[in-house]
């Protein structure tokens, strides 16, 4: 920060609300700790979301830490889910490439592919960067396109690791169809949560 010695993560509240309302416990992470594995083996997630933000390169500790977030989902076959540079994080480790893209900040698009169906839907837009079918990474699918060729979902087709270019956390309320896609992609980790609820 700015006039102080403050290096501060970042994630939009939205997100973790979500993530608790659709019954999952989220665990922010802190880039600072710098024995990933050691920090790793003493929270044992039993998923891994990698949230939007700034560009990779930005900000190294947190790319170290992505990295090794998706080095032990992929030794614990943990499900991934990368919203926006959550994506571009999964396609980077993957050996995959950015590219620069227009049209696709603070905007709504159409996305049509498997993973959303034949007639496609709307989705919100808030990148600059992006990857074609061409920028794929190892072991990658894309899932869903704009109707530019860009593409907006990817899967892993060995670990159960999705990536969406669009941001669920932003629409309110927030779409049915995002909430069922994330209970779905990793629905096998939510808890039994009684909201509410007193002996």
């Amino acid at each position: 920060m700015a006039g102080r010695d403050e290096v501060r993560d970042a994630l939009d509240v939205h997100l973790s609300l979500l993530l608790w309302e659709l019954g999952f416990l989220p665990m922010p992470m802190a880039s600072a700790i710098n024995d990933h594995g050691e920090y790793l083996e003493a929270l044992m997630p039993d998923a891994v979301v990698l949230s939007g933000g700034n560009d990779i390169g930005q900000t190294p500790e947190r790319d170290c830490l992505e990295t090794a977030l998706l080095i032990h989902a992929a030794a614990c076959r943990l499900p991934v889910l990368g919203i926006c540079r959550g994506m571009q994080m999964i396609n980077h480790h993957q050996g995959g490439d950015l590219r620069p893209v227009s049209g696709h900040v603070a905007v709504r698009h159409r996305v049509s592919g498997s993973l959303v169906g034949t007639t496609g839907r709307e989705v919100n837009s808030y990148h600059d960067q992006g990857v074609l079918d061409a920028d794929l990474g190892n072991d990658l699918e894309a899932k869903a396109w704009s109707d530019d060729g860009a593409v907006e979902a990817l899967r892993h087709r060995n670990w159960p690791w999705l990536g969406i270019m669009w941001h669920p956390e932003r629409d309110s309320p927030v779409t049915e169809a995002d909430q069922r896609l994330i209970r779905r992609h990793l629905g096998g980790t939510a808890l039994s949560i009684s909201k509410g609820a007193h002996s």
